[in-house]
């Protein structure tokens, strides 16, 4: 109740700080102007790269970093992720050095202080949520600030814009390779990046048996519950009938992942299926999570940053998603290796509004299962 009472008054304070910074950015640049930049300038020497979204669309950012990296090899990469999405990039190689993007006053003077230790000649803003993204690229002290206009409120600030007019109709992957091919900037290989270190290897297969699971064939789903956005989310009923459909055609061992706020979706899916389901949701790290998934015959999951770690980490992804963005989310430049089921057009109801995924039926999901995933050889079930 009381977070209701003072959403209106974090929403004023939310438009107070944004507009300070226009004002001060404004002003920071009357005094200290950027140069044009005309026709393509030397290598970079040191660069900065922005990604401070979610998991899956720092994920998707992945292939345009190894497109710098490729391009520019004696160039030092340093990249600003979220600080509680560390690990999505922890143990990337085409990365030198992080640096954890913190909210505040205090945390925005550590962010800045960090990004300019790294002395960089560019900046590449490939995807960000919090207004004060540009500000800290401005005041990396770099002379050339790389992004899309149309994706901030800062647009004034950068002085090697790319327009990308598709960007809205593109996969997420190649919107951001559109962004860095303004630096010319190119790989051949579009696949998301994640490495899972030897100790999240380690703590999976304690789990595992722990549980018994060392041996048993598994199959992950993620379970998700999404307040914001709730009509993408799948409801327990259809994972219910979706996990029973697989359990009695295939001997395997179900493990059901999530986070915290998912504990208790998963516990009443667990409790539905019986013995031969596992929940671990809330008990992982991501990068354990990856490790489990490695592990697995299979993920099923909703539009989650799960899903972009199945494609990462290469288990085959059975990805059931909205079509409201199913076109800028779904697996790319895998081949057949991961698979799609999507909810029928059109994304909205008569009456304007974005229809649930609820209405996806799970026998549509286990028919689209069933053609994706062979039935593994028959085995004992731990």
């Amino acid at each position: 109740m009381w977070r209701e009472a003072i959403r209106p008054l974090e929403r004023a304070w939310q438009r107070f700080v944004l507009e300070t910074l226009h004002l001060g950015c404004r002003a920071a640049l009357a005094i200290r102007p950027l140069p044009p930049v005309d026709g393509k300038p030397p290598s970079p020497r040191s660069m900065v790269v922005f990604s401070t979204a979610g998991i899956g669309d720092t994920l998707s950012d992945t292939p345009a970093i190894r497109a710098l990296r490729e391009s520019f090899p004696t160039c030092r990469i340093t990249a600003v992720v979220h600080r509680r999405r560390k690990e999505v990039l922890a143990e990337n190689p085409h990365i030198d050095s992080l640096v954890l993007h913190r909210k505040g006053l205090v945390g925005f003077y550590r962010t800045l202080r960090a990004i300019r230790r790294a002395r960089p000649d560019v900046v590449v803003v490939l995807r960000a949520n919090d207004p004060d993204t540009w500000p800290l690229a401005y005041l990396s002290g770099a002379l050339s600030l790389v992004g899309r206009p149309a994706n901030t409120k800062f647009g004034f600030l950068i002085n090697r814009p790319v327009p990308v007019p598709e960007w809205d109709d593109l996969h997420g992957v190649e919107a951001t390779l559109a962004l860095v091919r303004e630096l010319g900037a190119y790989t051949t290989d579009p696949r998301l990046v994640f490495r899972v270190n030897a100790g999240a290897r380690r703590r999976i297969q304690e789990l595992l048996e722990a549980q018994g699971l060392d041996r048993a064939s598994l199959v992950a789903m993620q379970v998700h519950t999404s307040p914001r956005l709730a009509f993408r989310d799948w409801p327990v009923e259809s994972f219910v009938t979706v996990g029973q459909a697989i359990l009695r055609d295939y001997p395997v061992r179900l493990v059901l992942t999530g986070g915290k706020e998912d504990r208790a979706k998963g516990a009443m899916i667990q409790e539905a299926l019986g013995v031969r389901a596992s929940c671990v949701a809330g008990d992982l790290r991501l990068s354990e999570t990856a490790a489990l998934l490695e592990r697995c015959l299979a993920l099923l999951t909703t539009d989650t940053g799960v899903m972009h770690l199945g494609f990462a980490v290469g288990v085959p992804t059975l990805a059931f998603l909205h079509p409201y963005n199913a076109h800028r989310v779904g697996p790319y430049g895998y081949g057949g290796r991961h698979r799609a089921v999507q909810l029928g057009a059109p994304a909205r109801d008569a009456n304007g509004r974005l229809r649930s995924l609820a209405e996806l039926p799970p026998e549509v999901v286990y028919a689209a299962f069933r053609d994706f995933v062979p039935s593994p050889a028959a085995r004992a079930v731990g």
